[in-house]
C-alpha cells in the first residue's frame, strides 16, 4: 500500500520542478502557454489540420507498457500527478489538452469531440506507435476516451474511466437541474467567434477560474470546504465548447456510446459517493454499454477523487491495472 506522504513528497518535487516561471516584472493573469514560453517541455501534434505545441511530462521507463492519464474540464495535469507513482510499472504520459493549462491555444472548431479523439491518436503516433496504451480519463476526458474506444478499439490495453457524465443524453436530461449546464445564463458565455487572441484567451481563462473555485455543481462531500485542485491554467473556452456542444434546445441530445460494446478489453467505471455522476450513476447508465466493464466505488469523495481521497484510488487502479 503507498502511503500518503509519499504521494505528497511525489507530487511536491513533481510541481517544483515542472511549474512554469513568470518573470517579477511581467503581469500575467494566468501563466505563458507553451506557445510563448519555449523553455516548457512541448510537443507539436498536428490536429484539425494544424500544427499545435501541447505541454507534457513522461513518467517512468519508455520500454513499460504506456499509460495515458488524460485531465477534465476546468483543469490540466497538474492535479493529476501524484498518479506519476503508477510508472514503476507502467509508462505514464501525462499533457495539457490543446486549449487547456499551458499547451496552445486554440478556436473553437478545433475542440470539438472528434478533434479531442485525434489529439489522443497524434500523442499515441508519437509515444507509442506500436504498443497499445491503456488510457485513463477523467471527467470530459472519460468522454473523449470512450469515445477514443469507439473509433480505435485495437489501440487499447484497458480503460479507465473516473466519473464521466453518461454516455448516451438520456441519462442526462434527467439530471439537468444538478448540473445546471443548459441555462441560457451559462451558455451566454459562448464565443461567437472561432478567433480569439491570446489576451482574451488569458482573461476568459481568468474569470473561469471562479467557477473552479465555486461549488456552483455540487460535486463535493462539503461545498463549503471545498478539497483542492491546484492548476496551472484552466481552459475556459474548451469547456464552453465541450458542453455546449452536446446540448441541443436546452436538452442533452448526443451519444457517445458507439462501439462500445464490442470493445473487447477490460473497462473500470470509477465513481464517488458524493457526486451526481458518481458511483451509483456509473453503475446504472454507463456500465451497461460495454461488454466488460466493472464500477469501483470510492467512498467518501465528490467528484475529485485525486485530490480528495488518492488512496482509494491508488488500490483500485493497481487492483485492476494488468501490469499489477
Amino acid at each position: 500500500m503507498i502511503k500518503l506522504s509519499t504521494v505528497l513528497l511525489i507530487t511536491i518535487c513533481l510541481t517544483a520542478s515542472c511549474a512554469p516561471g513568470v518573470c517579477l516584472n511581467e503581469f500575467r493573469l494566468v501563466p505563458p502557454t507553451v506557445a510563448e514560453d519555449p523553455s516548457l517541455p512541448s510537443v507539436t501534434i498536428h490536429v484539425s489540420g494544424n500544427d499545435r505545441k501541447v505541454h507534457f511530462l513522461t513518467f517512468g521507463n519508455p520500454l513499460l507498457p504506456p499509460l495515458f492519464i488524460l485531465h477534465g474540464s476546468l483543469s490540466d495535469m497538474r492535479p493529476y500527478l501524484p498518479l506519476a507513482v503508477l510508472s514503476n510499472k507502467y509508462y505514464c504520459v501525462m499533457w495539457d489538452m490543446r486549449g487547456n493549462g499551458l499547451s496552445e491555444r486554440v478556436g473553437k472548431s478545433e475542440l470539438t469531440y472528434a478533434s479531442m479523439v485525434e489529439e489522443i491518436k497524434a500523442m499515441k503516433n508519437i509515444f507509442s506507435p506500436t504498443n497499445k496504451i491503456t488510457l485513463l480519463g477523467h471527467s470530459w476526458s472519460a468522454v473523449f476516451t470512450a469515445l477514443y474506444i469507439g473509433k480505435y478499439p485495437a489501440d487499447v490495453e484497458q480503460a479507465v474511466l473516473l466519473e464521466s457524465i453518461g454516455l448516451q443524453s438520456d441519462s442526462m436530461n434527467s439530471m439537468e437541474s444538478i448540473l445546471n449546464l443548459a441555462t441560457s445564463a451559462y451558455l451566454e458565455m459562448a464565443y461567437s467567434t472561432d478567433i480569439l487572441s491570446p489576451s482574451t484567451h488569458e482573461l476568459l481563462d481568468f474569470k473561469m477560474l471562479a467557477m473552479l473555485k465555486s461549488a456552483v455543481r455540487n460535486f463535493f462531500v462539503d461545498k463549503n470546504n471545498l478539497p483542492p485542485w491546484p492548476v496551472w491554467r484552466v481552459g475556459g473556452l474548451a469547456l464552453i465548447v465541450w458542453e455546449s456542444e452536446c446540448i441541443s434546445d436546452g436538452k442533452y441530445l448526443y451519444d457517445f456510446s458507439h462501439g462500445l460494446m464490442s470493445y473487447p478489453g477490460s473497462v473500470l467505471l470509477v465513481g464517488s459517493d458524493h457526486s451526481p455522476i458518481g458511483y451509483d450513476f456509473q453503475n446504472k447508465y454507463n456500465k451497461n454499454l460495454f461488454s466488460n466493464a466493472t464500477v469501483l466505488m470510492i467512498s467518501n469523495s465528490g467528484h475529485r477523487i485525486i485530490t480528495e481521497n488518492f488512496q482509494a484510488l491508488y488500490d483500485g487502479l493497481t487492483n485492476f491495472l494488468n501490469e499489477f
